[in-house]
């Protein structure tokens, strides 16, 4: 069972990238060359119209791994393969819509 296990709102946002170095010789022709074998994944999970204790039991997860310091597992739901990730940013920013009701997304990352 995957470490982080709250149900986001869908859709969750997934992207693929890889890394390409790119030489520029002076004569004008490039040469190109992978950086990575395997791709890095990347997703933006929102949490909208959330409860008071939604939004601490998340920001509490988020508190215990220290930000982005400590990875964790997490089962992506466009795919059901559990990965490897940490948060992408330091911070955890949440919106207060209403009395208790709050908005917010998280942003992961695989780790390798």
């Amino acid at each position: 069972m995957s470490d982080f296990n709250y149900t986001p709102d869908f859709a969750v946002d997934e992207t693929v990238q890889y890394k390409t170095l790119v030489s520029e010789f002076e004569n004008g022709v490039e040469q190109r060359r992978r950086k990575w074998q395997n791709p890095l994944r990347k997703w933006t999970l929102r949490f909208q119209h959330r409860t008071l204790s939604e939004m601490n039991a998340i920001r509490d997860f988020f508190m215990a791994r220290y930000g982005a310091l400590t990875a964790f597992t997490w089962t992506n739901p466009n795919d059901s393969v559990e990965y490897t990730v940490r948060f992408v940013e330091d911070s955890f920013k949440f919106v207060l819509k209403a009395y208790q009701v709050y908005d917010f997304e998280l942003d992961f990352i695989e780790v390798k």
